[in-house]
């Protein structure tokens, strides 16, 4: 997805009162912000997830684009991807179109919504933002949770990280 295109869409979601009444409603604290937006780098995460996910039926939690279950689609015996945001499927439903497999499913909803209809091996988040949250309902589909961007940031040192990422790690929309 191009930059320009994203902070078009970002500065159409801030101070939105239809959006945040949506956020409201619906309980979601993760800021609206996409942290996989190319194929490259969900490529990249894919890989490094493929000795936990190999096999594996994967929950992805915070799923936006769905960029990385496609791709963990590539590795994983089933994936389910959950997005709250319903500007994501909107924009990504091109790209559905033309290569969703039918081993990924895109669930649109909260993460919560969906607790006990499905259940996986492994969950994954891969966000900066209320990852406390989004572990703790991550936990109540699958036995193993996998906090992507938690495990590189921890793995390189987090000095070598946008000290506002770091921090905000926790921090909840609005």
């Amino acid at each position: 997805m191009e930059t320009d295109e994203l902070d078009r869409i970002y500065s159409t979601i801030a101070g939105h009162q239809a959006a945040d009444s949506y956020f409201e409603r619906h309980g979601i604290a993760a800021a609206p912000i996409l942290t996989v937006t190319d194929d490259e780098t969900a490529d990249a995460i894919a890989e490094y997830l493929r000795p936990r996910i190999e096999g594996k039926t994967v929950v992805e939690i915070g799923g936006g684009l769905g960029l990385l279950s496609l791709h963990m689609g590539l590795i994983a015996k089933r994936v389910f991807c959950i997005e709250a945001n319903p500007i994501w499927s909107v924009l990504f439903t091109e790209v559905l179109f033309r290569t969703k497999p039918r081993n990924v499913s895109y669930l649109f909803g909260t993460a919560d919504e969906f607790v006990g209809s499905i259940r996986g091996d492994v969950a994954v988040i891969c966000t900066h933002s209320d990852v406390t949250g989004m572990s703790l309902v991550a936990a109540q589909f699958a036995p193993a949770v996998i906090d992507v961007y938690g495990e590189i940031i921890r793995s390189a040192a987090p000095g070598r990280f946008d000290p506002s990422i770091v921090a905000g790690r926790d921090a909840k929309w609005g």
